[in-house]
């Protein structure tokens, strides 16, 4: 996760709808702090290598620094427009963010599409919503399905994101 030119720029992830708190095995493997922040979240604990505190992504935003990386695992598709903008103009200032979520496309399958609408998520945006964001630089971004027994029953994409002053060198 270190950038090009940016050696050990990164000290902290931030995982914005972080769940039950998995990706906090990567950031101690990766040596850096985790935190993760979701609103429904029960409380505010410290786990081993982070702590996790119940909170939504426009309470998170306001404490972002520059050597954070910023996770949108499963979340986007949760946040109306007005926050999806407020979180990625805000992090900006991060040394990267890092995207993975749904996609919403006119070609997917039927069991995809039916498997979206029952989601509690009602903001799944189209894969060219995320292939070029406003001052950002994609360093990766990769389109895949999850299939269960060759059926493509969720779209998804990742995508690495870069502050376009990062990126740019």
């Amino acid at each position: 996760m270190q950038m090009q030119n940016q050696p050990g720029c990164i000290r902290r992830m931030v995982d914005i709808g972080c769940g039950p708190g998995w990706l906090v095995r990567t950031a101690r493997r990766l040596g850096i702090d985790y935190l993760g922040a979701d609103p429904a979240h029960h409380g505010d604990c410290d786990i081993a290598g982070g702590r996790i505190e119940q909170r939504d992504a426009l309470n998170t935003i306001e404490e972002l620094k520059d050597s954070d990386v910023v996770i949108l695992n499963g979340v986007v598709h949760h946040l109306d427009d007005l926050t999806l903008e407020k979180v990625l103009c805000s992090s900006k200032k991060c040394a990267a963010t890092i995207i993975c979520d749904h996609r919403a496309e006119p070609s997917n399958h039927l069991v995809n599409r039916i498997l979206q609408r029952l989601d509690r998520g009602r903001f799944i945006r189209p894969w060219d919503y995320f292939q070029s964001l406003t001052g950002y630089a994609s360093q990766m971004l990769e389109p895949f399905e999850i299939r269960w027994f060759g059926i493509p029953i969720w779209s998804y994409f990742a995508g690495l994101y870069l502050p376009k002053d990062v990126s740019d060198g």
